[in-house]
């Protein structure tokens, strides 16, 4: 018995009506266009001529029909014609109503001769090709149907007009090849047709996959990028790995907003967060701005870098720039919340430039970190500091002395460091800056700035 259900299943889905189906999609249709494309050009060349032979094997046989050589030249004509349009490429989306003109004038104009000669063996011949070859057309199904339907009709219709009979066993035999190969057609125009439909939903559900994967992939490509640096990132998806790696100079960035703990204590979780993504999403801004790289985040601290992990040789001017705008993020922020009574952050900015090591921690949860007594000292920077202020130390005090007015602070006792001298920066020097607050660079800090990229 299950065996005789996959069976009627198998030939419910060959046999497949319209009402038993959904329509066409539009898409479809395309498809079908495509393929009557890459058949036309040989189809509407063989048929310009295919008749033409039989012109005077027509007249020796039936001399009394005026109208069979119209009809061959008709088909050559009509040929001809469609061939040219489709040579001039102007109507790439006509090639499935050109093909269904050519088959339809074929398959009726064969039926009409054939009914014009009384069924003459000979010409049934011709007719049964032709219906055979309605079968393999890459049309609509509907389209071939209708155009079969039209040539038998026409050949009957015209054919008892004209005196058409069956009586002789020879002609009965004829009718039978007709009748026979009308019934195979139409078992093949549905069973190609299906075929046909059933091949472009599977090109289209793996085209839909491979749409997918390529979103997912995408997804997972900025998942990464918003890790891991895209040269770090780039470099774990083709090796798999990521090989640490030393550098010479960079700079390292701390910050920190003083008394985190207790302002936390007067906001919910929600607005906490709200906050902190508030004034972290526009530090990542700041970021993109000066082609620093974000290292991470912990709690109230955010952590950037210059000069990582693509070098390069202004990353303390970038680092500097960063930092002053993050202040000036931090005080337009304040300004805001003061007015609808909410408490303030302030922050501490520490800045050291030196060598480190970089890589890749981790097989879950990877993240992209730095080592080395250079972020150590950046860390004591940070907390050695004051609250409103940048606090560099001297390492990077004398890579940006000639961009930006600083504060010397002295030597100051940092935690495990002993006593190092630290300098507060203050602004762009007046000179180099095109507003009175020294926090927008002007064309000679640019100028400069590219002598000091060229010549570092």
């Amino acid at each position: 018995m299950a065996g005789i259900r996959t069976m009627l299943k198998r030939l419910r889905l060959l046999f497949a009506f319209e009402s038993e189906r959904a329509e066409y999609p539009p898409t479809f249709t395309k498809e079908l266009n495509y393929q009557c494309g890459r058949v036309l050009f040989f189809a509407s060349l063989i048929t310009s001529v295919a008749w033409l032979p039989y012109l005077s094997i027509d007249s020796e046989l039936h001399p009394e029909e005026p109208l069979l050589p119209l009809l061959r030249i008709g088909l050559s004509l009509v040929s001809v014609t469609i061939f040219i349009l489709y040579m001039t490429r102007r109507f790439p989306e006509s090639n499935l109503l050109f093909l269904n003109i050519i088959g339809a004038y074929l398959a009726i104009a064969c039926g009409l001769i054939t009914a014009l000669t009384k069924a003459d063996p000979v010409y049934i011949g011709g007719n049964v090709f032709v219906l055979t070859l309605l079968a393999v057309v890459p049309v609509h199904r509907q389209s071939a149907l209708l155009i079969l339907t039209a040539s038998l009709a026409v050949f009957f219709g015209v054919g008892f007009f004209k005196g058409m009979s069956f009586g002789t066993a020879s002609a009965r035999y004829s009718l039978n090849d007709l009748l026979t190969t009308a019934f195979v057609a139409i078992l093949f125009i549905y069973i190609l047709d299906n075929s046909r439909y059933v091949s472009w939903l599977k090109s289209k559900k793996i085209e839909k996959q491979r749409e997918e994967l390529k979103s997912d992939k995408e997804k997972i490509d900025k998942l990464l990028l918003n890790i891991l640096p895209e040269p770090v990132a780039r470099e774990l998806k083709d090796m798999g790995y990521v090989q640490p790696v030393f550098y010479n100079s960079v700079t390292i960035v701390f910050t920190d907003f003083v008394g985190f703990t207790k302002i936390a204590e007067t906001l919910t979780p929600d607005q906490l967060v709200a906050q902190l993504d508030e004034a972290f999403s526009r530090f990542d801004r700041v970021m993109d701005k000066y082609g620093l790289e974000k290292l991470k985040t912990i709690g109230d601290s955010y952590m950037y870098a210059g000069g990582v992990p693509v070098v390069n040789n202004t990353h303390p001017i970038d680092a500097v720039l960063g930092a002053l705008e993050i202040q000036s993020v931090i005080e337009k922020i304040n300004a805001e919340k003061k007015t609808s009574q909410r408490p303030v952050f302030e922050i501490r900015i520490g800045i050291n430039t030196g060598p480190l090591m970089a890589g890749v921690v981790g097989e879950k949860k990877f993240v992209y970190d730095v080592w080395g007594d250079s972020v150590n000292l950046a860390s004591r920077m940070e907390s050695s500091g004051a609250r409103g202020r940048v606090n560099i130390s001297e390492s990077t005090y004398v890579r940006i002395k000639d961009f930006f007015a600083t504060e010397h602070r002295g030597q100051i006792v940092a935690k495990n460091k002993g006593a190092v001298n630290m300098y507060f920066v203050k602004r762009i020097l007046p000179a180099l800056s095109q507003d009175a607050e020294g926090m927008i660079p002007n064309e000679r800090f640019w100028e400069m700035y590219r002598k000091y990229h060229e010549n570092s």
